[in-house]
């Protein structure tokens, strides 16, 4: 069982050993992909192509967003960072994707936003990071002990010229004034967040809450808005604002996050509903959105194949750049992965993983 920690408690060995492996796969060249493309470069690329998805049977030029804007916002980015982290793990055995704990900013500058870790947040406009290993180039002399020497040339960490969306080929952040962060408070209320409505599964409101942010109770009784996902990639800015996201790694303890809040919404409803089973607390395939009346689109619903793991399936197109598109990594000798493949964590493949909570 692979155990994703939270990511101020790893030990500096562990710390080392995410970074290292993120490294290798940012230049472990890509197969059969373009000159100068790597295995990080096509994860990047994936994660544009998904918003732009026209499915088996869709209207000529119409496309789907796979991945964000409803239900299977949460089971295709599972999917997703498991993907990245088993990626991670043939470049370095044994090392997981930890999680950005957002309730716990203090630290989270202190440890994570830092010369040794993820590089310093952003100040002002957009403008290249100027610390830690996920700069391009870092001087050989300031390079760490655990700097690989294979693949040959490893420089740095250079942003693809294909996916780096006006922020340039250095990875770039930005100070944007986003109200920042949650209060520890309002994100434990959301893992225990049930809206009961006749009709309309719970996890439709958790979900949007999730991925969009949500209105609390503030001071005096005064609505307040609750960051959330999306607001988290506007503050830290510059490549991680845009659908080239993955560009900063921050991306995948962002989403660790993300899943672990769905993880523990999930036992939470589990446990409140003695017998039940994850699918039962994801909404059934013909439930209407209480938001329009209308079914979720191709990928959200619960037995959808998530596209690019649709296995050998045909019909399926990304309506995207066609050099973009020859980035794409191929999953189909993965076989197809539905929803209903990903709700539980500790069943998603033969290792499984969970979350191990924070040190107290």
């Amino acid at each position: 069982m692979d155990i994703r920690k939270n990511a101020v408690d790893l030990t500096a060995q562990e710390r080392d050993k995410f970074l290292e492996a993120v490294i290798r796969l940012k230049n472990r060249p890509a197969p059969a992909g373009p000159a100068g493309a790597s295995v990080y470069d096509q994860f990047v690329a994936l994660h544009s192509a998904v918003m732009a998805v026209h499915p088996p049977g869709h209207p000529v030029g119409e496309t789907v967003n796979f991945a964000h804007w409803n239900i299977g916002f949460c089971a295709w980015h599972r999917q997703y960072v498991r993907q990245f982290e088993k990626a991670l793990q043939a470049e370095v055995p044994g090392v997981t994707v930890p999680y950005w704990d957002w309730t716990d900013h203090p630290d989270a500058v202190a440890k994570l936003f830092t010369d040794d870790f993820l590089a310093s947040l952003g100040t002002g406009a957009p403008a290249p990071v100027t610390d830690s290993v996920l700069r391009n180039p870092v001087p050989p002399a300031e390079r760490p002990s655990w700097w690989p020497t294979s693949p040959p040339g490893v420089t740095g960490f250079p942003v693809h010229l294909l996916l780096e969306e006006t922020f340039g080929t250095i990875l770039a952040r930005a100070d944007s004034g986003e109200q920042w962060p949650p209060g520890r408070a309002h994100i434990a209320a959301l893992e225990q967040h049930v809206v009961n409505q006749p009709g309309v599964h719970p996890f439709w409101y958790f979900w949007t809450a999730l991925e969009e942010g949500f209105l609390a109770q503030g001071p005096g009784g005064t609505p307040v808005f609750v960051p959330a996902h999306n607001t988290g990639h506007n503050f830290i800015g510059g490549h991680m604002s845009q659908a080239f996201s993955p560009n900063d790694p921050v991306f995948w303890l962002h989403h660790a996050n993300v899943d672990r809040i769905w993880a523990n919404w999930q036992n939470r409803r589990l446990a409140a509903v003695p017998g039940s089973k994850p699918r039962d607390h994801y909404p059934p395939p013909t439930e209407l959105s209480p938001f329009n009346l209308e079914p979720a689109p191709p990928g959200h619903r619960l037995d959808d194949r998530m596209w690019p793991w649709v296995g050998t399936a045909t019909g399926y197109d990304t309506l995207i750049d066609a050099q973009v598109k020859q980035l794409l990594p191929d999953f189909s000798g993965l076989g197809p992965v539905t929803v209903a493949d990903v709700l539980d964590t500790e069943a998603i493949d033969t290792e499984g993983y969970r979350y191990a909570p924070p040190v107290p």
